[in-house]
């Protein structure tokens, strides 16, 4: 095992990212990152034949429970019933989990382009939190890309958080976007309280496939991307 600090960290709920993990992690390894790869994985909707897969890639693989999310109305809104099992992403927070100083999460649908290991700065002192600005209402993070310190109290208060106060989208981002409120601003919302949350620039998580885009921008910022997302129901791996 290694004795990494840092990790970066993913998530498998279902075999239909597996190619996504894969092509993850290869994407990291020729960014010649000496850090950990870790894979959260819940066992009961993954398969044994995908499991095999996983272990012979990455330096560590952790099964853990679902966590999912009671919001079916807001899921809707949405369009995205099959996210209510993301709530699955709390586990980063469990230091039993994730025995690491600080992790930087990616959905399974990132991929790396260019070395991104400076991130792991973004949550020096008291800093708890970083992540880049949703295109669709940029006042909210998008969670797909984030940096962390996995801790027991934080742990214990996100999950009380979800149980308690639910998701306004449904999903993990509505959830983390409210517990972490002082993100946009830079102070929480007025009789709230939050961990300290930073802005990471959009280059660590942009995401092509919206609907949305500015594409001079992209023309302008092309060379400066460091990690693409390819968010919504279509993955590159499921075209034909």
């Amino acid at each position: 095992m290694s004795a990494s600090k840092y990790a970066y960290v993913t998530l498998l709920t279902s075999d239909a990212y597996l190619p996504g993990a894969l092509v993850w992690a290869e994407s990291l390894r020729a960014a010649k990152t000496p850090h950990d790869l870790a894979i959260l994985v819940t066992p009961e909707t993954v398969t044994h034949a995908a499991l095999e897969q996983i272990n012979r890639v990455f330096d560590r693989v952790v099964s853990v429970p679902t966590i999912r999310s009671q919001d079916v109305g807001n899921l809707q809104l949405l369009g995205r019933r099959e996210l209510d099992i993301t709530f699955t992403k709390l586990h980063v927070w469990n230091p039993d989990t994730l025995p690491y100083e600080r992790v930087i999460f990616m959905d399974a649908d990132t991929l790396v382009l260019k070395p991104i290991d400076e991130l792991f700065d973004a949550v020096a002192g008291d800093v708890a939190f970083a992540a880049a600005p949703d295109v669709g209402w940029p006042d909210c993070f998008n969670s797909g890309v984030f940096v962390t310190k996995p801790e027991a109290d934080l742990f214990a208060s996100l999950v009380e958080y979800a149980h308690t106060n639910g998701s306004f989208d449904g999903g993990d981002q509505g959830l983390l976007n409210a517990y972490f409120n002082s993100w946009a601003s830079g102070s929480p919302r007025p009789g709230q309280t939050s961990p300290t949350a930073a802005r990471l620039p959009f280059q660590y998580n942009v995401t092509p496939s919206t609907v949305y885009s500015y594409l001079p921008a992209y023309v302008y910022y092309k060379a400066d991307i460091k990690v693409v997302h390819f968010i919504g129901p279509n993955k590159p791996w499921t075209f034909e």
